[in-house]
């Protein structure tokens, strides 16, 4: 099956785990999310510059991203965007999480529909030396706005960077988990329509890269 014609299947206020490698085409995955929901609706929060290396991947395959897309800075450098919140993960973890829990709701208050993209939240875990209370922290964050049908959510995760216990703690709260197989495939480990664990998906935009 297309990722494209799979994200279909995905209900609003769903939560879905992308899970991939520092060699995976996720990037593709990003851009097939913007291209199918509209990039008007993503909120990206971006940790630490994550996105910037995907969104340059894909400009250089020629394939476009907006200079506008509307963007929570957490850490790192670049401006590009539009960014609405800018906040410093380096400091106090409960600060931190507030400020993000209030602008999200803030953002779902005010819009129809948001699609919220959270690229590589896992960097932020060495920041607070693998601090257990952090990480409960951070993925009870994760599953807070479950089933709240003005957004969908997707988490790209690096499982080769990610402590066990965190990746294990969104694996169990979210509706889908998606795991890269390839540089291209990915396969369902989890969904709440048991006769699609399993199933592989597979990334187009061939002719592009």
């Amino acid at each position: 099956m297309n990722f494209n014609d799979y994200l279909s299947k995905v209900s609003p206020g769903e939560s879905v785990l992308i899970e991939h490698t520092s060699l995976s085409m996720h990037a593709l995955a990003f851009y097939a999310i913007g291209e199918k929901y509209g990039w008007d609706r993503v909120l990206l929060v971006d940790v630490i510059d994550s996105s910037v290396p995907a969104v340059r991947w894909l400009r250089l395959s020629g394939l476009s991203v907006p200079e506008n897309v509307t963007r929570i800075k957490a850490g790192g450098v670049s401006d590009w965007g539009n960014i609405i919140l800018e906040i410093d993960p380096h400091k106090d973890p409960g600060i931190f999480l507030s400020k993000f829990s209030r602008k999200i709701r803030e953002v779902y208050s005010k819009s129809d529909f948001t699609v919220t993209v959270i690229m590589n939240p896992e960097r932020l875990v060495p920041l607070q030396n693998g601090n257990r209370n952090f990480i409960l922290m951070l993925s009870n964050m994760a599953s807070a706005f479950l089933g709240n049908p003005r957004r969908i959510t997707f988490y790209f995760v690096n499982r080769e960077m990610t402590e066990g216990i965190y990746l294990a703690l969104l694996e169990e709260a979210f509706t889908r988990v998606l795991c890269f197989t390839g540089k291209r495939n990915l396969r369902v480990l989890k969904s709440p329509e048991m006769e699609e664990e399993g199933i592989e998906l597979n990334l187009g935009f061939k002719k592009q890269v």
